[in-house]
């Protein structure tokens, strides 16, 4: 790609801000090109930049300065270390990814557990506890389903469902996808507040999570499967055995994404908790935790999600950590959201905001003490 650049045939974008064409500057440790601006205001923020090699574009493949044939000297002892920022990914470079959460706004919600999130098309958000109330309460904000804008600091609810919830996804054509307990899923069109039945899963039952992929088909789960349904509605795969003729599962499907190379990431978080990748109708990888940050405490993922960069990230809620893995469930890097003070992170989501990845946390207050609401939490998102 570099020497092309050179040649003039194949111009390409600043990776950082996806805006810039002007590429000047590459980073031989994150394989990252990049306009001077970025250069200079978000890739001087990383971790180590310190100690990255960047150089001018010109000199992109001179005298082996490309960083696959030119990897840094590095110590066999330190090579082996996990730092709990980030472990080092063979094959690729010798060094760190690096990942920060910056502009960071805290907004405070009437529910103590935010179980799901997801963003619109419009910028909107859908968020709630999933937790139907009983009875009616007159001009009552209900908890279970809400569609939210936020203004500044302040969150304003457009509108409220009371129903039981498991899980949403958004459509590309921005209807929402619900699970709520009983049988098929159940939508709500876009520009309008009625609950109707859809048309995806209509003979299913014990549904418990859905998720919708960037071409529009719909994966959901259940006790112990996952289908794959296409956007006319016809079933295309089931995983619940893999080329061994063994479970793929025990229990519960917690979580689901999918990534940009087909493959589909399912959490279960019991009896075993980890992260299974799913890929040409077999299980390809599986992710257990990181061997130092889990080490003492249990590996706890809830929600998984896929970036802009499609990679992965994993909410470890009992670690207060998001581990971020490549689009084959491969470790990249890890990031403790308590050191910016963000605890139990519980749903996730992410979108486009102009040059800038947009993430989303929302919380589990649920056993924090004299705490009658839960936190959602908005910040911009670099290097994942």
């Amino acid at each position: 790609m570099a020497m092309s650049l050179l040649q003039g045939q194949c111009p390409v974008q600043c990776q950082l801000c996806e805006g810039d064409p002007k590429v000047k500057w590459k980073c031989l440790d994150c394989d990252l090109l990049m306009c001077s601006k970025c250069k200079d205001k978000v890739h001087s923020k990383f971790k180590s930049e310190k100690d990255h090699r960047i150089v001018d574009i010109k000199e992109v493949g001179k005298k082996g300065m490309d960083v696959h044939q030119q990897d840094k000297k590095v110590d066999p002892i330190d090579n082996k270390k996990m730092s709990i920022f980030g472990q080092r990914k063979s094959g690729v470079s010798s060094s760190e990814t690096d990942v920060k959460l910056t502009n960071t706004k805290q907004y405070q919600i009437k529910m103590s557990t935010i179980n799901f999130l997801a963003v619109s098309l419009d910028g909107s958000l859908w968020i709630g506890d999933g937790d139907e109330e009983e009875g009616f309460h007159l001009f009552k904000s209900y908890t279970a389903l809400q569609n939210v804008k936020l203004v500044g600091d302040k969150m304003k609810v457009i509108s409220s469902f009371n129903m039981r919830v498991y899980d949403i996804a958004v459509t590309p054509s921005n209807d929402i996808l619900l699970v709520t307990g009983e049988l098929g899923l159940k939508q709500i069109k876009a520009g309008s507040n009625k609950v109707t039945y859809s048309t995806y899963c209509e003979e299913i039952t014990n549904l418990k999570r859905v998720h919708v992929t960037k071409d529009g088909r719909v994966i959901v789960g259940g006790y112990a499967w996952v289908d794959v349904i296409d956007t006319d509605g016809s079933h295309l795969t089931r995983y619940i055995r893999d080329k061994n003729n063994r479970p793929i599962f025990e229990r519960n499907i917690w979580s689901i994404t999918s990534t940009l190379n087909g493959n589909i990431f399912v959490v279960q978080i019991c009896p075993n908790p980890r992260v299974v990748v799913l890929g040409n109708g077999d299980v390809i990888n599986k992710y257990t935790g990181h061997p130092l940050i889990n080490c003492d405490i249990t590996f706890d993922p809830e929600t998984v999600i896929t970036t802009p960069m499609d990679n992965v990230i994993v909410a470890d809620n009992g670690s207060n950590t998001l581990h971020i893995l490549d689009n084959n469930g491969h470790l990249l890097t890890t990031y403790k959201t308590s050191e910016i003070g963000i605890y139990n992170p519980r749903s996730l989501a992410i979108t486009m905001e102009g040059n800038f990845a947009v993430l989303y946390i929302g919380c589990d207050m649920s056993n924090e003490e004299s705490s009658d609401t839960g936190k959602l939490y908005k910040m911009n998102i670099i290097g994942c």
